[in-house]
C-alpha cells in the first residue's frame, strides 16, 4: 500500500509538471532479479535540467540514469536502459549476484488520459486500474447519483453535464483514450458520432457484435466512413474470456496499454 501511495503521488506531481509546460521524463524500474521482496521506490521524475523528484537507487547508478533521461527528453524518444549495479545496491535490493537493473525512461509532454463516458458499474474498477497504470481519469455522465467522488474515488475529474458538445468541451489529443460505456448504452451512439473524427489514440466501445453492426450501420447513414469505423475497438478489451467486472476492466486496460506501447519497441 505504501508503494501504491508513492506511485500515485509521483503520477500526480508528473501531471502537474506537464500541465505547467515543463519538459520531464518518467523513469520506472522495468525489471529486477531479486531473491526477496523490497520496498525501494520504482519510479522517479527527471526534469530537463537534471533535477529529480523521487529516487530509484541513488549513487552512480542513479546519476547514470539521470544523464540518459536528460538526453532522451531532448530527443523525445523512450528507451529501455540496462545498468549494472554495485554490490551494495545488490544487497539493498535483495538482488542476485552480478544482477542488473532495467529502467524504462519515457519523456512526456502530454498526459495520458482515459475519458470514460458512462459512470456505470464498470467505471469503478476501470478508473482504479487506469489510475494505477498512470493514466489521468476523466468520467463523464449525466447523473451525479452515479458520477460522484464517493462512488468513483479514483477519478481525477467527474462531469455530470451530459454528452453534448464533447469535442468543444474536452482537449482531446493523441494521448487521449476513449472508453464508451454509457448506462444501458443509451448514449453510446451520440458519444461515438462526436468523438470518432477527433485526434485520439484509442476508442473502445462495449458492444456485442450484433449490436455493434447495427450501430455502425446507423453511423454510416450519417456519413461516417468505414475507415473511421475500423478504428473503433469493439467489442472492447483483449480476449481473455473476462466474465466479472474486474476482469472486463483488466482486459480493457490491457488493450489500452497495448495500443499505447505499440510502436515503442
Amino acid at each position: 500500500m505504501k508503494r501504491l501511495a508513492r506511485a500515485n503521488q509521483i503520477y500526480h506531481t508528473l501531471f502537474q509538471l506537464i500541465e505547467n509546460g515543463e519538459k520531464v521524463a518518467l523513469v520506472s524500474v522495468a525489471s529486477i532479479r531479486s531473491s526477496a521482496p523490497n520496498e525501494t521506490d520504482t519510479m522517479m521524475i527527471v526534469k530537463e535540467d537534471g533535477d529529480i523528484i523521487g529516487s530509484l537507487c541513488g549513487g552512480d547508478t542513479e546519476l547514470e540514469v539521470i544523464e540518459r533521461a536528460k538526453k532522451l527528453i531532448q530527443k523525445g524518444e523512450p528507451e529501455r536502459m540496462l545498468v549494472s549495479v554495485s554490490t551494495e545496491e545488490e544487497k539493498r535490493r535483495g538482488m542476485e549476484p552480478e544482477g542488473k537493473l532495467k529502467f524504462f525512461i519515457e519523456p512526456m509532454n502530454t498526459i495520458p488520459t482515459i475519458y470514460l463516458f458512462g459512470a456505470g458499474a464498470l467505471a469503478v474498477p476501470l478508473s482504479k486500474m487506469g489510475s494505477f497504470a498512470g493514466f489521468k481519469i476523466i468520467v463523464v455522465d449525466n447523473d451525479p447519483y452515479f458520477a460522484n467522488g464517493q462512488r468513483i474515488p479514483d477519478a481525477d475529474l467527474l462531469y455530470t453535464d451530459g454528452f453534448d458538445n464533447l469535442v468543444e468541451r474536452f482537449d482531446f489529443n493523441s494521448s487521449s483514450y476513449i472508453v464508451i460505456a454509457t448506462r444501458d448504452h443509451k448514449y453510446d451512439e451520440i458519444v461515438l458520432f462526436q468523438v470518432i473524427k477527433a485526434k485520439l489514440k484509442y476508442i473502445g466501445l462495449i458492444k456485442g457484435q450484433k449490436n455493434k453492426e447495427a450501430l455502425f450501420g446507423r453511423l454510416r447513414s450519417k456519413g461516417i466512413s468505414d475507415d473511421l469505423l475500423s478504428t473503433v475497438h469493439a467489442p472492447i478489451g483483449l480476449k481473455i474470456n473476462a466474465s466479472t467486472l474486474d476482469e472486463i476492466a483488466m482486459s480493457i486496460m490491457a488493450e489500452i496499454i497495448s495500443v499505447r506501447r505499440m510502436r515503442i519497441f
